[in-house]
Order: C-alpha cells, then structure tokens, then sequence
C-alpha cells in the first residue's frame, strides 16, 4: 500500500489527546479553545474533525516562549509510529491575504529567502537520520538542496482571509495552495495568515501548529503560520541578538517555521511519525537555550536546535 493511500484511521493519537487538543507538547491548546461539538467530533473519530466541508486532524501546537520545552534525558528517543514522512521534502508557502493587510514587518521577503537557503543545510540534515518503512522498505528522509523557489510561493489574494480564520477554513486554505500549485506527496503546504488576521489563542496560547488533511484520498501536510511578530517577545521577537540583515522584531519567523517545518517532515500525520511522550522533533529542543543563529547556504538564520536521536541531544546540524 502507498503510504500516502493508507486509511485515515491509522493514527497514534487516542480519543483523550484529541479531545485535548492532541499536543504533547506541554498540552497547548488555543486560548479560546476548540467549539465542544468539535472536541465530541474529534474524540469520537480518533483526531479526525469535519469543520465547513473539510476534513482535518487535531492540530499540533508549538507552544509561545512561556511554554518551554521539557528536560531532555539522556536516554531519551523519538521513536517511529509507522505513519508517513516527507522523505523528499518540500515547503510550498501561500501567502493568504497580505496584498489587503500590508506586510508591515516584511515577513514575505523573509520567508521567500529562507525557503529558497534550507536545503542542504547542516541544519536540515538533521532529518536523515529518521525514516519511513512502507512495504516492509525503510526510506530515510533526503536533503535535496531545492526546497523552496519561485514556483513554490502564491500570494493569494483572491480568496477573501477571516477576521480570525478557523482551523477548518486554513485546512481549506491549504487544499486551495495544492490545487493552485499542484499535489505533492512530499510538499509541507504552509498557509501563513495575514498581519491582524490570525487564529483563536495564537500568541497567548501557541505561536503556529501542523495538521494534515487530505486530497482524493491523499495527505497534504500543511502549517498554520500566523504573523509572527503580531506577538511579539511571546513568540521570538528580539530573543537573542538577530543576524545582521534582519531586525529582532521578525526573528521569530523563522525560528517558529523552522520547528513546524521539521515537525512536518518527520510526523506529517501526527503522531504516527516520529515522536516521543514529550513531544516531536522540535518540542523537545524549543525556546529555552536552544536558540542561535544558523548558517544556511550564503544566508544565516535564528533558528532553534532539533532533537537527534544519534546524540540523544537538541543540535543544530548534523552530523
């Protein structure tokens, strides 16, 4: 079977984590919280909820500053569920609404250029040393130098952003980025929302999250990646001293898509990737001290450490 043919029921997540949000991350759930009915729909239907004509799981959060990550042990391992990951990743960004919304801390530029350095990264070596296993086959995830470029980038202005879209209507986004830009199996679709147009709790409660839906009967793996600097020093702004071509406002964007990013390609239909009881790749390594600025190709980045399994360590290469 194709591991992107496999039955949405295959999941890892149980009735309880879904009806909490399934976040093992500290178990961050938007401020505002998910309407009951969706809560009841995604505990009876493992993860799963069906919001405005669309289907998607419970998103993963990644918790604000004041969210840190928990103490990493010695022995401690993400270790594989049998689900999918993004063995030839690729990040697609649409950019929902900023034509009307204004960029006012120039987060698109910023994430054009980052999208355009990550591949063949040190950083994103990091991801090699986990795999997928389909048909009895183990896959370890690629670093391919092209992981983001012109043709993956959509400023989609036509279709009117939400004061505060719902997780239902960014899932809804992410299916208009495959249909604009083409299905991938191996593409992270990221719906970054507009300046003042961003989700329930973001900022308060979470600073982005990942989920999957599907398309004819296939994963899309998609983030939800608000304006990061609309929350300020909860979610990165002036964390540490920024590289020297950008401002400390906008740091947080790149360290809150790298995390999502990461999550993406070794858990993109959480959790039956890579993953841990105490979170998945970037929740182990996040805020705190893991924080620094990173060379990637001629570019260099704040970004926060991933967990390797090699080293039982948060790290910002590999290897």
């Amino acid at each position: 079977m194709d591991k992107l043919s496999r039955l949405v029921g295959i999941v890892a997540c149980t009735a309880a984590l879904a009806a909490a949000g399934c976040s093992s991350n500290s178990g961050v759930t938007p401020s505002a919280g998910s309407p009951m009915n969706l809560q009841q729909q995604a505990a009876d239907n493992a993860g799963w909820i069906h919001e405005g004509g669309v289907t998607y799981r419970v998103p993963h959060y990644m918790g604000t500053v004041k969210s840190p990550a928990p103490a990493v042990k010695p022995d401690l391992q993400l270790t594989y569920g049998g689900g999918p990951v993004l063995v030839a990743p690729k990040m697609y960004v649409i950019f929902w609404g900023f034509k009307a919304a204004g960029d006012p801390n120039k987060v698109k530029p910023l994430l054009k250029n980052y999208a355009k350095n990550i591949g063949g990264s040190a950083y994103n070596n990091i991801y090699t040393q986990y795999y997928e296993i389909v048909n009895n086959v183990k896959t370890n995830i690629t670093n391919p130098g092209n992981q983001g470029n012109k043709t993956t980038f959509w400023a989609d202005d036509t279709n009117p952003i939400p004061s505060h879209p719902t997780d239902g209507q960014v899932a809804a986004e992410a299916l208009a980025g495959v249909a604009h830009f083409g299905y991938d199996a191996n593409g992270s679709y990221v719906v970054v929302t507009a300046h003042d147009h961003s989700s329930s709790g973001f900022g308060t409660s979470y600073c982005a999250y990942h989920s999957d839906t599907t398309t004819g009967g296939q994963l899309v793996a998609y983030t939800n990646l608000p304006y990061i600097p609309d929350a300020g020093a909860n979610c990165g702004a002036n964390y540490i001293s920024p590289p020297s071509d950008e401002t400390g406002a906008d740091e947080g964007v790149t360290v809150v898509e790298g995390h999502e990013y990461g999550e993406s390609i070794t858990d993109p239909q959480p959790f039956t990737g890579w993953n841990s009881g105490s979170g998945e790749i970037g929740d182990l390594c996040a805020w705190g001290t893991h924080i620094a600025n990173d060379p990637y190709a001629s570019k260099t980045y704040t970004a926060q450490s991933m967990f390797s399994n090699a080293s039982s360590s948060c790290v910002h290469h590999y290897p």
